[in-house]
């Protein structure tokens, strides 16, 4: 289903030094969906204890639930090929992480810890479900999040979606001397060096949009970005990406619950071949967080690198289709 397609090599750097994916997707890859116009589009807030979650929500409250939730660094706006299409059928809604575009940018780093990050999901789940189970889709941290978000849930999650990003645990997993550390270590590197000498709060919208192509496209990214914080963004890989914090997790008890709890619904895995920041071995340790392998669905995408929602945006909305429908919706 997916066809195989060249993109680019990303070349160049930031004004920071900080090239951190290893593709830029192709500029007619990218259609530039006038989401924005669409008179149905609602911009909505929810509250996680004082803090001001935005999204967007388009589709009729009388069907199914889809939420999205996007990653590093974007802004609900990459779903907009998604939401264009599947807001035919289902409710959609797709939120801006706290520190980016309109939602709230608290100061601290122990305000983007992913226990406070998972109840920011949950309040525009809740805001919006109406009793409703919810098909959850995420890309990168959104990917990462909405695993753990659906191991802590399953009374609400239906179906998970997730894109590029494998299972928190099992990429836990691979730093241990008994599997891939070192690669692990690699392909992580580029973490690390954001907040290294607070090299990431550096950064300029326009750098967190250098893999842009598509000029108008760009432009909204670059609005979006100077509306965030991007010291907030840093605050995700502080506080959740250090070694140290992976060693919490291995014995910390509440991280242990949330990191260590099983995936009750069916999983759709999309992966890119030509992604660089995680381990194609990762992807089979993903099976020992499922309640059974055979609900999890793992899809290699060839050609493709870090952001296939934006690079075979068509391929990926007729996979997750085709998907939904194979797997009971």
């Amino acid at each position: 289903m997916f066809s195989a397609m060249f993109t680019p090599i990303a070349r160049g750097e930031t004004t920071a030094d900080a090239v951190w994916h290893n593709k830029i997707p192709a500029a007619l890859s990218e259609p530039a969906a006038d989401i924005d116009k669409n008179p149905n589009l609602l911009h909505k807030y929810a509250d996680n204890a004082g803090t001001k979650i935005h999204y967007v929500t388009v589709g009729s409250d009388t069907n199914p639930l889809m939420v999205f939730v996007h990653g590093f660094p974007d802004f609900w706006y990459s779903w907009r090929n998604q939401i264009q299409v599947f807001s035919a059928d289902y409710q959609v809604v797709a939120l801006d992480l706290r520190g980016y575009d309109l939602s709230d940018r608290p100061d601290g780093v122990e305000n983007y810890k992913t226990p406070v990050l998972l109840r920011d999901i949950r309040a525009v789940i809740d805001a919006e479900r109406k009793g409703r189970k919810v098909i959850l889709i995420g890309h990168d941290w959104g990917a990462a999040l909405s695993w753990l978000f659906t191991g802590q849930n399953p009374d609400l999650i239906e179906r998970l979606v997730v894109l590029s990003v494998p299972h928190p645990g099992a990429i836990t997993k691979e730093l241990l001397p008994w599997n891939h550390p070192v690669a692990q270590s690699s392909a992580s590197a580029y973490a690390t060096k954001f907040f290294a000498r607070g090299k990431g709060d550096d950064l300029t919208a326009e750098d967190l949009a250098y893999w842009v192509v598509k000029p108008e496209v760009k432009s909204r990214y670059i609005e979006a970005f100077s509306k965030s914080s991007i010291p907030a963004m840093m605050n995700y890989y502080k506080a959740n990406y250090t070694l140290s914090q992976f060693a919490l997790n291995l014995f910390d008890p509440t991280m242990k619950t949330i990191y260590g709890a099983t995936i009750n619904c069916p999983v759709l895995h999309l992966h890119g071949i030509e992604e660089s920041h995680a381990l194609l071995s990762t992807l089979d340790l993903e099976k020992s967080w499922m309640r059974s392998p055979r609900d999890l669905t793992i899809k290699i995408v060839p050609g493709v690198g870090h952001f296939i929602q934006h690079e075979v945006p068509d391929d990926l909305n007729q996979t997750v289709s085709s998907w939904l429908k194979d797997s009971g919706n």
